[in-house]
């Protein structure tokens, strides 16, 4: 049931979640505001300017007549009790923030909207939601670093120089680029003085990208650049500092590249500048991995496989590379297996070892069922994926495979290969970090 409920009639939660529990709501609000104090002022000042969600009710529980315990959105009551009596906040700086923000607006809210609950077990699975993270797709999904910025271009008109030449990357090389597995945050800090970027070739103008060398160097130093932080998974903290930042291109580069007299202006790209471009046809590569797709594989056989399926053509050698696709797919279920104990029995085929890998990855919320469609597929007899194609690259004299065959596969499984080898290169650098 639906209910616009008084301030005071709402009780902030003494058994709150967030922190161990108390005796009563007037500690919960001590206790609130010593932990997240100037949190609970910015959210005050936001619902003064904005108002609450009003898609979004706050969960209550009635225990006495018109006296409601806070389930859910404790932060919110403690913000709006804080400003209809400033007297709770009990550190004088805090409070007189507090009043400070008050002169500012009029309209302090004295009402919520509510949603009351019969009891607190009914309540818990969207609390539960709301609060843990993913829950295998079913709650709530934070955006990446990419999709933020994304965002932030569409209703602020910015975007930040990484998101400008990762832009600029994918427009070039017409290759997607994996935004969830490089860290905008690593390029950001890189670009953000002009001695590290002029490796690259590049500078900024107004918060814009500009190109002062070759396009040609620029993009191959991105790329380098790019498979760099990626396979060797830098962190933001190992370029923080000017000095380490600087270090790091040196050590990446050598050299500068060679600067043009004429800058060219990067288009900054968005939803504002750009109209939406057709994906081009797989065809339009002649390798079975594009250079966008960055496995980090410990395992030297494997690795080396990877690497030939990268850059052997597939017009030179079609039949190796079907062949060496078929091997590198089992190979890599058998490695993923090893590395987790999960076994197979001499008798289980490269269908059964997909099941059961796949059965795994989810089970460990590793990943999602969407992820591992068409992986399943594979082992699914009448797909246009199924593992009896893959045989008759191997078996058969008569089956020819092409290259836009392979190449859809490949695209069609390339985001379950890099859960795959995402999650084996997590247990390689934990024990490599125990040494």
């Amino acid at each position: 049931m639906r209910k616009e409920i008084e301030i005071e009639k709402l009780i902030v939660n003494h058994e709150n979640y967030r922190f161990d529990s108390v005796d009563n709501q007037s500690e919960a609000i001590d206790l609130m505001l010593e932990v997240k104090g100037e949190e609970i002022l910015v959210l005050a000042r936001h619902i003064l300017e904005y108002g609450l969600d009003r898609a979004k009710d706050l969960r209550v529980l009635e225990i006495k007549k018109n006296l409601f315990l806070v389930l859910d959105g404790n932060r919110r009551i403690t913000a709006i009790k804080c400003l209809n009596d400033p007297s709770l906040v009990k550190d004088q700086i805090l409070r007189n923030k507090f009043l400070k923000i008050i002169k500012e607006y009029k309209n302090i809210p004295n009402k919520v909207s509510c949603f009351i609950y019969a009891n607190e077990k009914e309540a818990s699975e969207w609390i539960k939601l709301d609060h843990t993270g993913k829950n295998s797709g079913v709650g709530q999904d934070d955006w990446d670093p990419a999709g933020k910025e994304r965002f932030d271009y569409k209703f602020n008109g910015k975007i930040s120089p990484a998101m400008q030449i990762i832009n600029l990357l994918q427009d070039e090389t017409k290759e997607h680029i994996n935004t969830k597995t490089l860290k905008i945050s690593t390029i950001n800090r890189i670009l953000s003085n002009p001695e590290s970027r002029s490796y690259l070739g590049i500078g900024i103008k107004n918060s814009q990208i500009v190109l002062v060398a070759k396009k040609k160097d620029v993009i191959d130093r991105l790329n380098i650049l790019f498979d760099k932080i990626i396979v060797d998974d830098i962190a933001v903290k190992e370029v923080y500092h000017t000095d380490d930042s600087i270090k790091f291109m040196q050590n990446l580069f050598n050299t500068k590249p060679k600067l043009t007299k004429i800058t060219a202006l990067v288009p900054s790209g968005g939803t504002k500048t750009h109209k939406p471009k057709s994906i081009p046809r797989s065809i339009a590569r002649n390798v079975l991995i594009p250079p966008s797709c960055v496995l980090q594989i410990h395992e030297p056989r494997l690795n080396n496989i990877y690497y030939e399926l990268r850059s052997v053509q597939l017009d030179l050698a079609i039949n190796a590379v079907a062949v060496l696709f078929r091997v590198f797919l089992e190979t890599s279920l058998d490695c993923y297996a090893s590395k987790n104990g999960v076994t197979f029995s001499n008798k289980t085929k490269l269908s059964g070892k997909i099941t059961i890998v796949s059965d795994f990855l989810e089970k460990h919320n590793i990943a999602v069922t969407s992820q591992l469609t068409n992986i399943r597929k594979v082992a699914t007899k009448g797909s246009i994926l199924s593992i009896e194609n893959f045989h008759e690259y191997v078996h058969s004299f008569k089956t020819n495979p092409g290259p836009l065959d392979l190449i859809s596969k490949w695209d069609d499984l390339q985001e379950f290969f890099e859960i795959l080898w995402a999650d084996i290169a997590k247990k390689y650098n934990k024990s490599n970090k125990k040494i």
